[in-house]
């Protein structure tokens, strides 16, 4: 056997090792976006939406008139923790206050030699709460529809769920970037969703997350770090979230709305900063996202190599027929997959994206890893 044929055989043993993993992956754990929790028409519990600003006075403006006209049978409570704001929104949450009597505030002073993140802020704003079910939402977002609070909470109708996955996606605007950032929030939310069904949850987004009271009291590492900057809500569904007690809400009107950066570098430091804690997850998770990754970069990089080499050292033709067929396997599996997950999340189209945006989403997100490690002592919550 020549040197050449040697070549050509290790790279198609990897890219055969490469494809079944990927095709595993995909077949296990991306294939659950699809199974809508039952749902409650009557009795739903008290609620205590929960709101962390620093500096977000035009968007608590909008977002604190809209929570409170939320179509929800039951008794509801808004909670906004002023997080040491610079700006006038001191001024306008006592506006607020006086005018909605649902609305809680509270606020943390800038103390300058007590360095802390967005945890005390969430923390702070739980103490508040006054009933067991909690949302969270973010400053800057709004919900996608009007009954987006009921969505969330119904999902607590099936017995022993105390933690909601939701999924906070991002406004539609012309440009590559717009399409890049709505896309792989959706490709993320579709991971961290399928995880969460077939293994355990590791992830959640807390500009859409809901959890109850008794199960963050059960909780020791959320309250230990306060000064950590970012990662509070991966952290807390990692180590409290399972199986049992966690369920995804993915329909259109549980969706709340975020306005995407505008530029390369402001999304990078964004994204770099929201991957500084994926090292304190646990270590399954870290091993099942990093055979993800390694086996779909090897699955690339084995059949261009494999492709060019039988054009290029005149293989026999039913080699390139065999690299077509490991390479239609795949893609096929993957808008399937995607196809079923828009569906089922509204996202309309965006499954239309899956194969360029897999290979174009892991270098992205390896550049803004780069970034972060470079400037991981500049990274803060806001």
């Amino acid at each position: 056997m020549s040197t050449n044929e040697l070549i050509l055989l290790a790279t198609l043993a990897v890219l055969g090792a490469a494809l079944v993993c990927q095709l595993v992956y995909w077949g296990v754990f991306m294939f659950r976006v699809r199974r809508k929790p039952r749902y409650l028409a009557s009795g739903l519990p008290g609620v205590s939406v929960i709101v962390c600003a620093k500096n977000e006075e035009a968007n608590l403006k909008r977002l604190v008139p809209a929570l409170l006209s939320q179509k929800y049978a039951a008794e509801k409570q808004i909670v906004v923790v002023d997080d040491c704001s610079t700006d006038d929104t001191p001024m306008t949450l006592a506006q607020m206050r006086a005018q909605y009597p649902e609305l809680y505030t509270t606020t943390i002073e800038n103390d300058s030699k007590f360095k802390h993140g967005k945890k005390l802020a969430l923390t702070v704003g739980i103490k508040a709460a006054k009933f067991e079910h909690m949302v969270f939402i973010d400053a800057d977002c709004m919900p996608a529809s009007d009954n987006w609070l009921t969505s969330i909470v119904e999902c607590y109708s099936e017995n022993g769920k105390e933690m909601v996955l939701g999924y906070g996606r991002y406004a539609k605007h012309p440009g590559l970037l717009n399409l890049y950032i709505r896309y792989e929030t959706f490709w993320n939310a579709v991971q961290y969703m399928g995880i969460a069904r077939a293994f355990r949850p590791f992830m959640g987004v807390g500009r859409n997350l809901s959890y109850t009271k008794t199960l963050f009291n059960r909780s020791s590492k959320f309250r230990n770090n306060l000064s950590l900057l970012s990662g509070d809500d991966d952290l807390f569904v990692s180590e409290m979230g399972t199986k049992k007690n966690t369920v995804n809400c993915f329909i259109a009107p549980s969706h709340t709305v975020s306005e995407p950066k505008t530029s390369w570098l402001q999304y990078s430091a964004q994204k770099s900063r929201h991957m500084t804690t994926s090292s304190l997850y646990p270590m399954s998770i870290k091993a099942l996202l990093f055979w993800q990754e390694a086996s779909r970069a090897l699955y690339w990089l084995a059949l261009v190599a494999a492709l060019l080499m039988a054009l290029l050292w005149q293989q026999p033709e039913q080699l390139l027929w065999g690299l077509l067929a490991a390479f239609l396997v795949r893609t096929i599996l993957i808008y399937i997959s995607m196809g079923m997950s828009a569906k089922n999340m509204g996202e309309s189209k965006m499954w239309l994206l899956a194969l360029p945006m897999d290979i174009c989403v892991p270098l992205v997100q390896c550049a803004a890893w780069i970034t972060g490690v470079m400037t991981q002592s500049r990274n803060t919550w806001k």
